[in-house]
């Protein structure tokens, strides 16, 4: 039977008056007859613990407890445990009695630094007095009285007993079968955590080689772009590594014209002249005059990037 089996939906609720002003004695009544239940049926968890007896179910439960333990390698922390703060059942009281988890509170009333009242708060909620936290909200208060509170340290006192009476008398009875459990689902964990990992990798591998594919893709259709724009003139067919060049010398195109007679070398038009590199500049070609010469239009594009 769990510690909150006992306290959890048991908030007391505030006497009501009746018409005349006087407290309800039959809601008053209602209510000291659940307290009288309460306190007979812990009376009675005591009572069955004085000789510690454990169930196939109890036993059962601490198994599953100590596997759990061994697999998280964080073990649940005893509510007695040595660890505690030693102003932890006050702050405990004080937090139940106001009904407010939180931190500021502890500070206020027991006078102390926000660190170890945050490490008070941070106990609280290991053994289930307040809930986990909550964004700015404060932490909800598991136990609705100061009452309670005490039969949840007895309770609590109790089931460490129980539990270490298992640790040291049941579970060498079952240390075979534990750790083998143990290892089966460490064994399981190391393999989710391997397939998380691969399908991780996976997924990164096909991220890049998509990019990769979208690259290619961008750097085709922009080169046909920039090819439909220079065959409709919109674009010059000059590359950037061509505006970067450095200017031929006026000079040298008057020799390169007077020399060639103003019309292509080629063909002998003299429509639409263009200065072509004999060795194109994109292969190491200079300025020089002895590199130039003069070709029409249609001939400088037969040519194209070719040396002559």
């Amino acid at each position: 039977m769990g510690i909150f089996d006992f306290i959890r939906g048991n908030k007391k609720p505030k006497s009501e008056k009746n018409e005349n002003g006087d407290i309800d004695v039959s809601q008053t009544s209602n209510d000291n007859s659940k307290k009288d239940l309460l306190d007979n049926k812990i009376t009675d968890v005591l009572d069955e613990n004085k000789e510690i007896i454990l169930t196939e179910d109890d036993i059962q439960k601490y198994i599953h407890q100590e596997i759990n333990e061994r697999i998280s390698n964080e073990p649940e922390s005893e509510f007695y445990s040595t660890d505690f703060d030693a102003l932890f059942r006050e702050a405990a009281k004080i937090i139940v009695e106001h009904q407010q988890g939180s931190a500021s509170l502890l500070q206020r009333k027991l006078k102390l630094g926000y660190n170890r009242a945050g490490r008070l708060i941070d106990d609280l909620e290991l053994t289930g007095i307040v809930g986990p936290f909550d964004g700015e909200k404060a932490r909800t208060v598991n136990i609705p009285n100061i009452h309670q509170l005490e039969l949840f340290f007895q309770l609590s006192k109790i089931e460490n007993e129980r539990f270490n009476h298992f640790k040291k008398n049941i579970l060498p009875l079952h240390e075979e079968l534990i750790s083998s459990k143990v290892k089966e689902l460490i064994k399981a964990q190391e393999i989710a955590k391997e397939n998380g990992l691969k399908e991780s990798l996976k997924q990164e591998i096909l991220n890049k080689e998509n990019e990769k594919i979208e690259k290619e893709k961008r750097r085709q259709l922009e080169s046909l772009v920039r090819k439909e724009l220079m065959e409709e003139g919109l674009l010059s067919n000059l590359t950037e590594a061509d505006l970067k060049r450095e200017l031929i010398p006026q000079e040298v195109l008057d020799r390169v014209w007077n020399r060639d007679g103003g019309r292509c070398i080629k063909c002998g038009s003299q429509e639409k002249i263009e200065f072509d590199h004999i060795i194109p500049f994109s292969k190491g070609g200079s300025n020089t005059y002895r590199n130039l010469q003069i070709l029409c239009e249609q001939c400088n594009r037969q040519k194209s990037n070719s040396i002559g």
